[in-house]
């Protein structure tokens, strides 16, 4: 495992050193020209509005007999223009149902923005629907007056205790008696007829709405503006490479493109891959120990490797372990998290001991005695 660890970590090393080469951006056009006696190299990159243009400056660098250093760049912008119609639906608080009363809590028109388009909405008047918040029971008093004439007497046997409006049965609840007529008894004259003036009345509920609540939409057509892409154009100037003198040139040759550095790096990094991946595939994930004479002291007694498509089981028949001893196996983190929930077989010396895979995090332990073991059938 330690030899493993430090093979990555020279791997790591030599990507690093190597990575910045990687990370160029590919021009979308190259064009080598001389312009009015001046050498030149212009690259074109199309990036997006949030690119970075200082990310395309190069180091300087030879090409085809010229060293070239950036000069300068310009850039183009694209930009793009998009519209569609949107929708807001606004939701108001009345206390009576009336148009007038709505109107005038709703703007004709409303602001949008979503964050990408904006614009002007304006409100449609088809969409207005207007519903009840909620109600309520009320209670109302409900009076009825009859008058009952041509009474003999002003007697109340002759006024109903009951009278009936609307379906509803109102009591009485007053009466007021008018003479309506008069006899002459002797020389005097005294009232021969009566009318009653009688008032009923009763109570009567109904349920009334505690206010309105109005949903309205707004339409309109909105836009999203801004810039898409941007073409930048970087331009190297270059002047021509003098020959070299014979001393020089070994010098020369690490500098030229670095070639030389991919070179060293390339090839060891090469090794380190396939040294790193041969040791990973051999690598035991499976332990067996034996207790050693201290408590919590354990010996290892032979290390195996479960590929992903083999059977969750070892033989011990071939290790040299204490018959009737106990026996204690550790699944490495990689193989127990496969295993995981899974049943495990142990054989030796002619019998079996089987258990489940509980652990995928450290790794899973699992000890037990020989004397556990069923014997193994055919």
């Amino acid at each position: 495992m330690k030899r493993v660890r430090h093979i990555l970590m020279l791997l790591l090393l030599c990507m690093a050193l190597t990575g910045g080469a990687f990370a160029a951006n590919v021009p979308d056009s190259f064009v080598c020209e001389n312009l009015n006696g001046q050498q030149r190299i212009v690259k074109t990159y199309l990036l997006p509005a949030t690119g970075d243009p200082d990310a395309l400056r190069e180091e300087p660098f030879d090409y085809e007999g010229y060293h070239y250093a950036w000069a300068y760049t310009t850039k183009t912008e694209h930009p793009f223009s998009m519209s569609k119609t949107a929708t807001e639906t606004v939701t108001v608080e009345t206390a009576k149902n009336d148009l007038t009363q709505i109107l005038d809590q709703l703007a004709p028109t409303i602001a949008y923005d979503d964050g990408e388009y904006s614009g002007e909405l304006a409100l449609d008047h088809t969409t207005l629907h207007t519903e009840a918040a909620g109600y309520e029971t009320r209670r109302s008093t409900i009076t009825e007056t009859k008058t009952i004439g041509q009474l003999s007497s002003n007697d109340m046997s002759y006024i109903p205790a009951t009278a009936v409006k609307n379906g509803k049965t109102l009591s009485l609840a007053s009466v007021e008696w008018q003479v309506s007529g008069t006899a002459l008894v002797g020389e005097e004259l005294v009232p021969s007829e009566f009318q009653a003036i009688a008032t009923y009345t009763g109570s009567s509920s109904y349920q009334a709405a505690t206010g309105y609540v109005t949903t309205a939409e707004y339409k309109g057509e909105v836009t999203a503006e801004g810039i898409e892409s941007i073409t930048y154009t970087v331009v190297f100037t270059g002047e021509k490479i003098e020959p070299l003198d014979l001393e020089a040139a070994p010098a020369r040759m690490f500098q030229d493109n670095g070639m030389m550095m991919w070179l060293l790096l390339g090839i060891p990094a090469a090794l380190l891959i396939g040294i790193g991946a041969v040791l990973v595939l051999k690598r035991k994930n499976v332990y067996v120990y034996v207790p050693g004479s201290k408590p919590r002291d354990y010996k290892l007694v032979a290390k195996f490797r479960l590929k992903k498509e083999d059977e969750p089981i070892i033989d011990l028949s071939d290790v040299d372990i204490d018959p009737g001893g106990n026996v204690a196996i550790e699944i490495k983190r990689s193989l127990a998290k496969r295993l995981k929930g899974r049943a495990f077989s142990v054989e030796c010396g002619g019998g079996l001991y089987q258990y489940t895979v509980q652990n995928d995090k450290p790794g899973d332990w699992h000890e037990f005695s020989q004397k556990t073991m069923k014997e193994v059938t055919s």
